[in-house]
């Protein structure tokens, strides 16, 4: 008898495993930190796979999620803060080139990220949770350098930023829109 690989999952011979299983990825329990003094109204997560591909599903669920809050003037600045966000926790934690379909996927295992959309009465919260706990570092970039401007994007389109290690691990990064009373 051959020794099953130290990911698979043996199963009694009428019900083999037909795939590899992925090792146990534990979910975060509790990413995000929230202010008492300021409670959420309304609150949405979005889990994403660390892949390239994902920052475009944050996106359009960001703006969806704005315009679902009537909170449509905030939608361009939140999708593009969104953008940088994810795609700073992809580079952080995730693959560098989207597999091949779903099986690749499934075999590479990537890591998890969370977006977190929060209202309150008195700010719109955009977060992405990510289990690096590197905080993010704003660069000068140079002038014909081709990366390195989205924390100073994100400076300029929302109200502030900070990141601020997770209860769950990892890190938080977040912006934050003031609401007009």
């Amino acid at each position: 008898m051959i020794p099953p690989e130290p990911h698979m999952t043996v199963l009694p011979v009428e019900r083999q495993a037909l795939m590899p299983s992925p090792p146990p990825t534990p979910r975060p329990s509790q990413c995000f930190t929230h202010d008492p003094d300021d409670p959420d109204r309304e609150r949405t997560v979005l889990p994403l796979a660390a892949v390239p591909s994902a920052v475009g599903g944050a996106r359009r669920f960001a703006v969806a999620q704005l315009r679902t809050w009537g909170l449509d003037p905030l939608a361009d600045d939140v999708e593009i803060v969104t953008s940088e966000l994810v795609t700073n926790a992809v580079r952080e934690v995730g693959l560098d080139t989207p597999p091949d379909g779903y099986v690749a996927l499934h075999d590479a295992h990537p890591p998890l990220i969370l977006l977190q959309l929060r209202l309150t009465t008195r700010h719109l919260f955009c977060e992405v949770w990510d289990p690096s706990p590197s905080p993010p570092v704003a660069v000068e970039a140079g002038d014909f350098a081709l990366g390195g401007r989205g924390m100073a994007l994100i400076a300029s389109l929302a109200g502030r930023w900070a990141s601020y290690p997770s209860p769950a691990g990892g890190k938080a990064v977040i912006a934050w829109w003031e609401l007009a009373r």
